[in-house]
């Protein structure tokens, strides 16, 4: 188990999944991410009412975290069968249902849609190559707003080239992780 780490289900704990295929972002990296998006001079997201989607959930704890600090919904993607038992169990046990959408769907090849998210969160098994690539598909799905800030969580050992059209806006690495914010470049108008 870990726990929500701040706002309105701070110190509430969350299942994670019992397999060794999924690793959840700790609290110190959930602590820096989002000590990222509302400090940096480059974010400085405010995340009340925004809409955000975590990509390869595992336990949800990224997305969880969100709610609890004041974003409006989250959707959560991951195909494990075990991960989206667990994700829905953490949902039930902190009543965030009416704020949740749980889909079991490849990651990997996104399915077209019409929303507006705001804040990304990718979190791909560490032997996924095509990072950039998934990215790019998922900035084209129709899911995510052009303004919308992509949080990506890598191993810092591995190399990592962002997709054509996106910039780098932050980074930092922690222990073995290092975590990318990257914008999508908008055309100027």
């Amino acid at each position: 188990m870990i726990k929500i780490i701040a706002g309105k289900h701070k110190n509430k704990k969350i299942y994670t999944p019992l397999t060794m295929k999924t690793r959840p972002t700790s609290s110190r990296l959930r602590e820096t991410i989002f000590n990222i998006l509302l400090h940096s001079p480059n974010l400085k997201l405010k995340l009340k009412n925004i809409k955000v989607l975590d990509i390869f959930s595992g336990s949800g704890a990224f997305g969880l975290e969100s709610l609890s600090r004041g974003c409006k919904s989250c959707i959560f993607i991951d195909n494990s069968i075990e991960s989206i038992k667990t994700i829905n169990k953490n949902i039930e046990i902190l009543k965030e249902e009416k704020n949740c959408k749980v889909i079991r769907a490849n990651a990997i090849k996104p399915i077209k849609n019409k929303l507006s998210i705001n804040l990304c969160f990718l979190d791909p098994p560490y032997e996924i190559k095509n990072v950039s690539e998934i990215i790019y598909n998922w900035s084209l799905s129709g899911w995510i707003n052009k303004n919308a800030i992509y949080i990506l969580e890598k191993r810092k050992k591995n190399n990592f080239k962002l997709p054509n059209n996106f910039k780098l806006v932050d980074s930092r690495k922690v222990g073995i992780s290092e975590i990318l914010f990257i914008k999508k470049l908008t055309s100027p108008e």
